[in-house]
């Protein structure tokens, strides 16, 4: 009866010091767990640095894939604007078969390359190979010249035409005339329109004169990008007419 009170203290003492006994032998266990077994414990650890390892690589594999993709993207929106770039040369600068004036008001978003502004009468203008621009709200349009404006250089592929004693350069509808060391805008020249006269088995031809048709052996040429028909010493410079064509006699000598 004496010793019935102490039984619950004794047995909270033994659960308590149990573990505190049972640790040291744990902690010697894994000593010899090591000195036993040294070789599956560097392996372990040699696999886990190599799962690391292998991690890192993934994830620079990724950041590469990613720029890779970028860098991808980023190159097939350039060969985009190249390639709308390259069609607005073509359809307003390379075509030389077909008049840029008789699409007034056609809209453009950029202005070609080398363009220069000229300014008449407090009126802006860009200039490009005989073409005229003016600014818009939805970018840049093809416009005619006003008369009285002058260049510098006439374009590329002009054509020149005497009448009157007074010679004539013309592009794509626009005429000049030398002015001061430039060119000057001017109306287009009053041409008499008659068809070739018949002398015996030849046509007799004016230069400056329009015609309706060709020689039947005029030979079809081209210079500078430019067709003609030539007839002897004479070319035929072809010009639309509302929907019909005529043909400028002209000397490019």
């Amino acid at each position: 009866m004496k010793l019935s009170f102490l039984l619950p203290g004794i047995i909270a003492i033994g659960a308590l010091s149990s573990p505190a006994i049972s640790a040291p032998n744990e902690r010697e266990n894994h000593k010899n767990y090591k000195r036993e077994n040294p070789k599956r414990i560097e392996y372990k650890r040699d696999e886990r640095r190599h799962e690391k390892t292998l991690r890192i690589e993934q994830k620079k594999e990724k950041r590469q894939d990613r720029k890779k993709e970028k860098n991808k993207q980023k190159k097939k929106q350039d060969k985009r604007k190249h390639l709308r770039y390259d069609n607005h040369k073509y359809n307003y600068l390379t075509n030389r078969y077909k008049s840029r004036y008789d699409k007034e008001n056609k809209y453009i978003r950029h202005l070609p390359r080398r363009s220069t502004s000229i300014w008449f009468n407090g009126i802006s203008f860009s200039f490009n190979d005989g073409i005229y621009y003016r600014k818009a709200k939805k970018g840049y349009h093809a416009v005619m010249p006003p008369h009285g404006l002058r260049i510098k250089k006439l374009p590329r592929h002009y054509s020149r035409i005497k009448h009157h004693n007074s010679t004539y350069y013309t592009y794509q509808n626009v005429y000049y005339i030398a002015d001061r060391g430039g060119y000057k805008v001017v109306d287009r020249p009053i041409i008499q329109r008659n068809k070739a006269i018949k002398i015996g088995n030849a046509y007799d031809y004016s230069l400056g004169q329009i015609y309706d048709e060709l020689p039947t052996s005029a030979e079809p040429i081209t210079i500078n990008s430019q067709q003609y028909f030539k007839y002897n010493d004479i070319y035929f410079l072809p010009q639309i007419s509302g929907d019909e064509i005529k043909y400028l006699a002209i000397s490019l000598g």
